[in-house]
């Protein structure tokens, strides 16, 4: 299972998908992408954005605060 939220709601909201593929997101839009319901603090989430219809990783990570 994978846990998706957008990058401004930072993780507060999220959409859990069996598969990455079953996900369509806005294109040129950014989210958090893991894979454990809850969310430590400290944790370093892998940040993706949405190219042609699939979900790219890029090489940033965001740090949450909780």
């Amino acid at each position: 299972m994978y846990y998706i939220s957008r990058v401004e709601n930072n993780c507060t909201l999220s959409v859990r998908k069996k598969r990455l593929g079953d996900f369509k997101g806005i294109e040129g839009a950014r989210y958090h992408i893991r894979k454990r319901r809850r969310v430590e603090m400290f944790d370093f989430i892998p940040v993706y954005e949405v190219v042609g219809n699939k979900l790219k990783r890029t090489n940033e990570l965001s740090t949450l605060w909780l």
